[in-house]
């Protein structure tokens, strides 16, 4: 599992070598919970094809290898980024902050929700379920489980006795 910040500012490469850009975005499909692709800029300003399908991707290791670049129509995870997060009764939960994909498959498997700076610093960030969220206009709907919560909790910095 990796985060979406793994892909920012990633350079591209065609399959001969050529520089494509570099990873601005991310294309994502929210209501089947997938990752469809990566919004590159490139530097030429003559260029309209900006978007690599996760099916053109070759390799994903420091740099991303890509077959063909294409026109992008869709979602960005920008535009939903900082989006409120709602739960059931109406009350404010948090804002989107971050996705955890599977990098083999590029399913979304949760989303990182930030509850305020004082929250993450003793609390921790949320990891929510793609399954018990529904995207909205203007927020996304949080449909809470009773049952497991997952967290991701601050680092403690310890002294080490020597």
């Amino acid at each position: 599992m990796i985060k979406t910040r793994y892909f920012n500012l990633m350079k591209v490469y065609d399959a001969t070598g050529k520089y494509l850009g570099s990873v601005q975005d991310i294309a994502i499909d929210f209501y089947n919970g997938m990752v469809t692709g990566f919004i590159i800029n490139s530097f030429s300003l003559n260029k309209k094809k900006n978007y690599i399908d996760v099916c053109d991707v070759i390799s994903l290791e420091n740099v991303m290898i890509a077959k063909k670049v294409s026109n992008f129509s869709g979602m960005r995870l920008k535009e939903i980024q900082s989006i409120d997060i709602v739960n059931e009764k109406n009350v404010l939960k948090g804002v989107l902050e971050d996705l955890i994909i599977d990098e083999r498959s590029f399913e979304i498997r949760g989303i990182i929700m930030c509850s305020g700076i004082f929250d993450r610093m003793f609390r921790g960030k949320e990891i929510l379920l793609i399954k018990h969220c529904i995207l909205c206009e203007a927020y996304i709907l949080y449909k809470e489980n009773e049952g497991v919560v997952f967290k991701t909790l601050p680092h403690i910095f310890r002294s080490v006795d020597k």
